[in-house]
Formats: C-alpha cells, structure tokens, sequence
C-alpha cells in the first residue's frame, strides 16, 4: 500500500499544473460548503439572539388568538395580566409585559406610520439587558410625555433630541387620540424591525394615549427552570406562551430554505470537479499505457492497478479538500470573531426584519469534516471509471504502445 501511495503521490507530482487547476474545484467546493454552512448557522443564532435581546426572552406569551406576525397589534385582543398568572410568572423567573399598538407620528407636515413599544420600566431590564443597545440621549422620565425613537425611524423622520412630535392613535375602545411628545432618545437594538418602525415610552404615557386599561400585548420572560417546563407550567391562564425557537421559527424556516440553495451551489461545483478528476485521471491513464503494461508484465494484479488510479483520485480530493477545509475554516473564524455589519445595506433596502445587522458565523467541527470527507469521496467516485479504463489494458499491447 505505501509503494502505491508513493507512486500516486509521484504521478500527481509529474503534472503539477493540471493537479492543480483540478483541486482547484473541489478547494473551492468544499471551501464554499464550510463557510455557506458557518453563514447560516450565524443567521439562525443572529436571528435567535435579536428576539431574545429585544422582544420575547427565553419565553413569550401573548394573549390566546393574539397575532403572531409581528405586523399586527390589535387593542381589542389584548389582554390583562390576571393574578393567577402572575403568582406564575413570579415563580417562574423575571418578567416584564409589554403593550405594542399602532400609531402615527406627525412631526410638522410630515407623518408615518409607527409601533408604539410600552413597557414597564420596573421591570423591563429584568429582561432585556440593555447594555448591548446604544442610545443617543436618556430614556423617557417617568410621569413625562417622552419618548424615544428607533434608529432607522429617526432618520426618515428627521428626529432630533428635543423634538416635538405628535402622536395619533386609537385607544382601545376605538377613538381617535392625539398627544404631544418629546423626543428625549434615540435608540439602536440592531432588531432591523424595531429600529425601522417603533417608538418607546413608558406604559403610564401609553395608558394616557390609549386608554389601554390596564391590557398588555405580551410578556417575556426569563425562566429558571428550562423553556418547556416553564411553558408547560404558563398554559391555560388564557394566554399562549412559545419558547424562543418556536418563535422564530418562520425566520429560521428562511434559513432552512438558503442552506438547501447553498448545497445546491456546491453540488454544481462538485460536479464540475468531479468531471475534471475524471478527465485528469483518465488522461493520466492515456499517457502511462506504457508504464501500466509494464507494471502488469511485471505481475502486479490488474486489482493494484486499479487502486492505483483510486488513490490518485483520492489524494487529490484529500489534499484540495483540506485546503478548502482551511480556507472555508478561516473565513468562519474570522468573521465568527469579528462580524459582519450589514447595517448599510438594511438601510438602502429598509428591511424589516427581527435580526441583528450585524451578523457572525458560527464554526462546528461536524460540517468541516462532513464537507473535507464530501471532497475525498466526490474525487474517489471520479476515479472509479479510469482506474477500471487502466486495469483492463493488456500487457503486451501496452507495452508495444507509442
């Protein structure tokens, strides 16, 4: 087996240049399939880290029938906290509830559309610490007509601290209410959504411009005991609670669907570098009939000759598969490390969507060795038709071969 490999290793050496120009395919298959991999890992913690930071914790609830889809908040379907599920929720671990309604911000002759986030602000940083956002001015003071701004909100809207604005909202019951505000803040949670389409205040302010009664839309929570015991303990008190990855679940679905399009990608590359391998080997075959009838004549069995051939294939894929192993390891590391900041381009397209601009992959040893193995098997699979092509030829018309 060594006198094999070595002589494997010395025919790949003998055309370096068509060596090369074949593993190139498969380093950048492999290399592609680490890092496509490591991307969408990163999008789907990204994904899962926004939510938990901003809006639902380690568990949300929201009144049962209450719309999910992050673009509807009706007043009428919202509920209040009854006693019995905050006995609950106290034994449970910390809480804060929310109440998110739809307004419209007018600010001289301009207005837009706009989620009105209230919150508790005795409890609102027993759940979301707010150290990872960064605002721009001070929060709202309690029992004042303050508010503060999302990023992206601001600057449509032209927001500056000190700003008066007016806010247009139908209270619960229905009629239309119109109060004065101060911008006191600017916010940035890196949730695209929030940033793009919500202003903040304090739940009294809320009450005065809603008339909301005491209702809250949702409640997150951060459970001692693990999600599922917690949701289980929550049920039937009329409000319907989801752990973190049940919430998200439709953004993670997207995700699903980009890594089966990556792995469409790499199956194309890998075809391609499988068709090269086949060539190159085949061509390696063509142009050692002399040598192969030799080596037959000499007795070697028509099975080594075909292993010969196997082993060129897959010496190729292993040494292109571990540069792409490296290469495609790199990339995750580094961007794993520092992360990738698409907040530039979230604002030309105004995306809205529940994730963080700034994105980091994710490396696992599991899809590094699965894409290095992929490679070597790919180039071993191409090499079985001209190793057969090589055992097969007859010594003696080999050996008188030009």
């Amino acid at each position: 087996m060594l006198f094999l490999l070595s002589l494997a290793a010395r025919n790949l050496v003998r055309n370096l240049r068509r060596t090369v120009l074949t593993g190139t395919a498969v380093v950048a298959g492999v290399a592609l399939m680490i890092f496509g991999w490591g991307l969408i890992d990163g999008l789907d913690d990204n994904i899962l880290r926004a939510a938990r930071l901003t809006y639902a914790g380690d568990l949300v609830l929201r009144p049962d029938g209450y719309p999910d889809d992050g673009l509807r908040f009706p007043l009428d379907q919202a509920a209040a906290v009854s006693p019995a599920l905050t006995a609950k929720l106290d034994a449970a671990g910390p809480w804060t509830a929310r109440t998110t309604f739809p307004a419209r911000l007018v600010k001289g002759v301009d207005a837009q559309r706009v989620f009105v986030v209230a919150y508790d602000p005795a409890t609102e940083t027993r759940v979301f610490d707010r150290k990872s956002w960064r605002l721009e001015g001070s929060w709202p003071a309690a029992d004042k007509p303050e508010i503060v701004a999302g990023s992206a909100f601001a600057r449509l809207m032209e927001l500056k601290l000190g700003d008066e604005v007016v806010l247009e909202a139908r209270t619960r019951d229905g009629a239309i209410n119109a109060l004065n505000y101060t911008v006191v803040g600017v916010v940035r949670t890196d949730n695209t959504t929030m940033d793009n389409l919500s202003v903040w205040m304090e739940a009294p302010a809320a009450e005065q411009l809603a008339v909301l009664g005491g209702v809250r839309t949702q409640i997150a929570v951060l459970p001692t005991a693990t999600p599922d015991v917690a949701k289980a303990t929550l049920a039937g008190l009329g409000w319907t609670p989801l752990t973190l990855p049940e919430e998200c679940d439709d953004l993670i679905a997207m995700n699903r669907i980009r890594r089966k399009s990556i792995s469409v990608v790499v199956g194309m590359i890998m075809l391609i570098a499988a068709t090269g391998i086949a060539n190159t080997v085949i061509m390696a075959a063509f142009e050692r009939i002399r040598e192969i009838g030799t080596l037959l004549a000499l007795g070697m069995p028509r099975r080594d000759v075909q292993l010969l051939f196997l082993l060129e294939g897959g010496v190729m894929g292993l040494v292109a598969g571990v540069f792409g192993a490296v290469l495609g390891s790199s990339l995750v590391l580094y961007w794993q490390a520092n992360g990738m900041d698409f907040s530039s381009i979230v604002e030309k397209m105004a995306a809205n969507m529940s994730m963080s601009v700034v994105v980091y992959t994710h490396f696992s040893w599991a899809p590094t060795l699965l894409s290095l193995l992929f490679g070597v098997v790919v180039a071993v699979l191409a090499s079985v038709w001209p190793a057969r092509y090589a055992s097969r030829i007859v010594p003696a018309d080999a050996v008188r071969a030009d």
